[in-house]
Order: structure tokens, then sequence, then C-alpha cells
């Protein structure tokens, strides 16, 4: 019996919402998956720039936005879907995060799941990272639990979205996952600055100087320091990396470039662990088609015996939404999600929160 959901995600990167509406049959516990269709809208400036800012809205703003961003998600997706020829029985949308502090107990992922459902037509699933977190876990990484069950034959998945992370097999056979560091959210914030929202193909980076005391400063605020922390925040992001930067008064483009370094550096830093194992490495997330960014990556490992896989421009570009269409499908079925040991979380959990959609 195959199932038809619709994965949606916003990224840190703030680039649009992606949908990808993907099929999923299993037999004999195995499992076929395809992704039928794939959409990005870019936000709207008065999302975006809200999205940008809910950090520090106050609680009737954030709550307001969390309507109006769930009514938009809803809408776009009934809009694309009547462009199709085909149905969904769910939607399992991730939400834009606003807060993540598991320390605290308590995560935020906006875009209220009622509104969606309502405006869609269809049942919604939302807020899968709060029941790892209620149960002491990070309630991150999410992405090893469709890597292990629909990309097998790899070591390693490195996603290159706002926030880069990982996900690995390590030689025992154990799996890990962490945030690595700033990724994209950090190269758009320059961009923007020349009037790009990306620097495509990391072209101006690429024309830039690496300004070393940058990159050591960049470094220093993400050590490896065995993978940790396992979830990073946005908010993090934010007084890290971009108020360093804000403040540097290099030209934009040496800036890239040196966050581009960065950012391979960190890469470089966080595959030790397979250090002398020949290791295949799936590559997906937007920072995949900046060409210049892979080419540092590669370089910095031209020694190592890793083979870099960058997949079909829809997997690259919604893998996410594939992982999320697939939470959505284990949730359904009432399934756990297997991420206690990588999480840190007590104990294993079922997450999401179901809307019923108004027929």
């Amino acid at each position: 019996m195959s199932s038809n959901i619709i994965g949606i995600m916003s990224g840190s990167s703030l680039d649009g919402l992606d949908m990808a509406l993907c099929r999923f049959e299993e037999t004999d516990s195995n499992v076929e998956w395809s992704i039928l269709a794939s959409n990005t809208v870019p936000f709207p400036p008065f999302i975006s720039e809200a999205l940008r800012s809910a950090p520090s809205f106050s609680g009737w703003d954030l709550m307001h936005l969390d309507c109006r961003f769930g009514r938009f998600i809803g809408k776009e997706i009934r809009a694309w879907m009547n462009s199709l020829s085909l149905n969904a029985e769910l939607i399992a949308s991730h939400g834009h995060t606003v807060f993540h502090e598991p320390v605290r107990g308590f995560t935020l992922q906006i875009g209220c799941g009622a509104n969606i459902a309502f405006e869609s037509g269809i049942d919604t699933i939302t807020s899968f990272r709060s029941a790892d977190i209620a149960a002491g876990g990070q309630g991150a990484p999410f992405a090893p639990i469709a890597d292990k069950a629909l990309f097998p034959g790899y070591q390693a998945y490195l996603n290159l979205g706002g926030i880069a992370n990982i996900s690995i097999l390590t030689p025992d056979k154990k799996w890990k996952a962490w945030d690595i560091g700033p990724c994209n959210q950090a190269l758009n914030h320059l961009a923007l600055k020349t009037g790009q929202p990306y620097d495509a193909e990391g072209k101006m980076a690429a024309s830039g100087v690496i300004i070393k005391p940058v990159v050591d400063a960049l470094l220093s605020m993400f050590p490896y320091n065995d993978g940790q922390p396992k979830g990073m925040s946005n908010a993090e992001v934010q007084s890290s990396w971009i108020n360093y930067l804000d403040g540097s008064d290099e030209p934009i483009t040496n800036l890239l470039a040196s966050v581009t370094e960065a950012i391979a550096l960190l890469i470089q830093d966080h595959l030790q662990l397979f250090h002398g194992v020949a290791t295949k490495v799936l590559v997906t997330g937007g920072g995949a088609h900046n060409t210049h960014l892979i080419s540092r990556v590669q370089a910095l490992l031209a020694a190592e015996h890793f083979t870099f896989h960058l997949p079909s421009p829809v997997i690259i570009n919604y893998k996410e939404c594939l992982l999320m269409a697939w939470l959505g499908y284990l949730t359904t079925h009432g399934r756990s999600y297997g991420i206690d040991e990588i999480s840190g979380a007590s104990r294993d959990s079922i997450g999401g929160a179901i809307f019923k959609a108004t027929r």
C-alpha cells in the first residue's frame, strides 16, 4: 500500500518554502520511495523579513506570525496541488525554527498546523522535535532517520543548508549526527549586502582573498569538540558569525572567501573520524550548488580516501522535504524514530502533532 505525503521545509537560509510530494511503498520491510513532484515558493519580502526578525518579536507578534505563516503555507500547498493531477493524504511540515533551546527543554517551529490543514484541506503534522526534547534529547538531528532507511550505501551524509550538519555511520557501525556550524546563513547574509540573495556557485567568494585572521576567528567560535553541540540554533549563528562579520570592514568578496574557507575547514575537521578510511559522502542542501565551496572541501581532503557524491538536483534540493515526509509516514504508522542514542534522549519517541483538515 502506497502513501503520498507532502514534506514541507522552511530552512534557516530563508530562500523560500520547499515542498515535495513523496510516495512511499513498503513491502516485507523494504521501502521504495520517489519524489513525484517538487516546488520552491520564494518568500514574499514581508514573510522573509518577519521570519528573520521573529526571535525578537513579542509573544503577541510571534503568535500572529505563526498564524499568518501557517495560512501562507496552506494556501501555497493548495495552489500547488490544484496544478497537479496528484493527491496527497498528509502534509508533514517542519515549520520555521525561531527558538531551539533543548537545554532549557523547548523548541519552537512556527507555521500553525491548524491553519495549514484548514487552508490546504489536507491533514497536517507539525511539531516533530518536541517529543524528543521532552524525553531529554536535543530534538536534533533528524537526518539519520531518513539516511538509514532511504539512502543506504554511504558512510557519511553532509547537508549544506543554512547550518551545515552531518550524519555518519562510524567504522564500528554506529550512527552519529550533529550540526557542524554555520553555512548558507552566513554566506547569504553577506551576499545580501551586495544586492544578491546568495553567492551563485560561490563566484564572488572565488574572486575574493582569504583573510586568515577572519578564518581563525570564525573557527574559534565552533571548535570540533567531538561533534558537539549536537543541535545549533539560528540565534547562535546570529550571535556568533553574523555579528562578527557585521563588525568587519573587509570587502564583502574577501569575507565571502574567508567564510567559505572556514566552512570547508570545519567540514574537514568533522570528517576526521574517517582518516585513512575509504569514505563515500552524500552531499545535499543548497550549498551543494556552491561549486567553489565543494572544490575547497575536495581540495582539503584530497590526500584522504573520500568520494563526494552529488545526487540529482531534486535530491540535493528536496532531501529535507523527503525527510519530513518520511517522519510523517512513521508517525501515522505509530513507529518511533530511533534517534534516542543520537539525540541523547532517555527513551525513543514518536513525534508530531496531528491537525485534521476541515472537509
